[in-house]
């Protein structure tokens, strides 16, 4: 059983990872991998595994983490709409998901898959005694990032689920789910731990693995949701006192490759596609009707000068009726590769340091002057320093709505987390249920695991 166990784990790592490109991670697979131990007995194949998670990660189009989420929450919040009857969109903009959905079903699958390839080699890591001691800590802190990722998708997205650590997949197999106040702090153990594992120093060409930096991102995310408003402060202003990336003053330029307002990016297997988010947003001409629309109720909010909405949403015009679709990325070809997966950026941190300075009422100036910065960047005129508490986190509320929207499942989430999503979506949407705010898990994953129990309503 040990054997058949090496080889299994063995082909689920480097299942993909033969095509992964040199550009990418800077180091090819090796050709030595003969047994589970190999992986990690030099730097360059310990490097291999590593690159096929984030093979894996750019994988489908769209899918989990390549445009996925927010593509469909965006449907199922008041961000974008479907401009024709789908049996793919409907359920979503209609908050009436299926458990047997194919999407949901991919979610859940991609995400554990990447979680069991991030726990197998940390695993692998923690035995090596082959590798240079900076590689190591490199990949054990790029990882911890990656599963701290995948888990705070999950949560938000599913609510309770299970938390899995270990490659040992008989255990995984049955696995119930873990309160999500502690599937958060295994994401706090993961990322703190990146943090003294990693430098910030990028590893690798651009911005394409998980550096210092990248973890605190992410943190700072979590502090905020968890309303722990004095670290959700430290973490985001250790990003933005790091003068390592800039607010882009054209917002053109803003998802190109290798911004300098991006924290971190993931290109797709041998560079060969551009970001699934402009695949499935931008028609392929003018005269082509959007296969999905800005809502309303989100372009309405624009200010008509507000250069987000000239920038990062485009128009057609067809049989009268003007369709706006999100086109902040603005790239859907083969041919030239200028738009990667942009996970991370720095708008939000200084989002989020607003929010977090307002919710605590001790520097609302300084709360005021980041959000500033974002309203500055949007050609409107700066919000006074007078803002009241309310008033300020109400403009901090809209200011994410605009400058966030479909990135990333960020208007869905903000509006459970706000508790706000109840009289927003009931007054937008007639059939609203609030038990929609999570979604169903998968049918699938219910029959193989006895101890999974659905959320209510489904």
């Amino acid at each position: 059983m040990k054997i058949l166990y090496k080889k299994l784990l063995l082909i689920f790592l480097l299942g993909m990872t033969m095509s992964a490109c040199k550009k990418f991670v800077d180091i090819g697979p090796s050709p030595q991998l003969i047994a589970t131990d190999a992986i990690f007995s030099n730097d360059n194949t310990a490097l291999s595994a590593v690159s096929g998670v984030y093979v894996q990660m750019r994988s489908g189009n769209p899918s989990f983490v390549n445009g996925g989420i927010g593509i469909y929450t965006g449907l199922t919040a008041d961000e974008i709409y479907n401009t024709s009857s789908s049996s793919t969109y409907d359920p979503y903009y209609n908050n009436n998901i299926l458990s047997n959905d194919g999407n949901i079903s991919d979610f859940w699958s991609t995400a554990y898959n990447i979680i069991y390839r991030t726990n197998a080699i940390l695993q692998g890591l923690d035995k090596s005694n082959g590798l240079t001691s900076s590689v190591k800590d490199q990949l054990k802190g790029e990882m911890k990032v990656v599963r701290a990722l995948m888990y705070f998708y999950l949560v938000n997205l599913y609510g309770d689920v299970p938390l899995i650590t270990s490659p040992d997949y008989a255990q995984n197999a049955i696995a119930g789910r873990a309160p999500v106040s502690q599937v958060y702090q295994q994401m706090i153990i993961d990322l703190t731990d990146a943090q003294g594992l990693l430098t910030n120093t990028y590893p690798s060409t651009g911005k394409l693995r998980p550096n210092k930096l990248t973890a605190t991102a992410l943190l700072a995310r979590i502090y905020l949701f968890k309303k722990d408003w004095a670290n959700a402060e430290a973490e985001s202003s250790a990003i933005i006192n790091s003068n390592t990336y800039s607010i882009l003053p054209d917002l053109n330029a803003v998802f190109l490759i290798n911004s300098g307002e991006t924290i971190w990016e993931i290109a797709p297997a041998n560079n060969a596609a551009n970001s699934a988010e402009a695949s499935a947003f931008v028609p392929e001409s003018s005269d082509v009707e959007p296969t999905l629309a800005i809502n309303p109720y989100l372009l309405n909010l624009f200010d008509a000068n507000d250069k987000r909405k000239t920038n990062w949403m485009g128009s057609n015009n067809i049989g009268g009726t003007t369709y706006y679709y999100p086109n902040k990325f603005k790239n859907s070809s083969t041919t030239s590769i200028t738009e990667y997966n942009v996970v991370f950026r720095l708008a939000e941190q200084y989002l989020i340091r607003a929010e977090a300075r307002a919710q605590q009422n001790t520097n609302l100036p300084g709360a005021v002057n980041d959000l500033n910065i974002i309203h500055a960047r949007a050609g409107l005129s700066a919000y006074p320093t007078s803002l009241s508490q309310a008033d300020c986190v109400l403009a901090i509320q809209k200011e994410r709505r605009l400058e966030l929207f479909t990135e990333w499942g960020n208007r869905w989430f903000d509006m459970k987390r706000w508790g706000t999503i109840d009289s927003v979506l009931e007054a937008e949407k007639p059939d609203w249920k609030p038990y929609a705010a999570l979604f169903p898990l998968p049918l699938d994953q219910l029959t193989y695991n006895v101890k999974l129990i659905q959320n209510t309503g489904y």
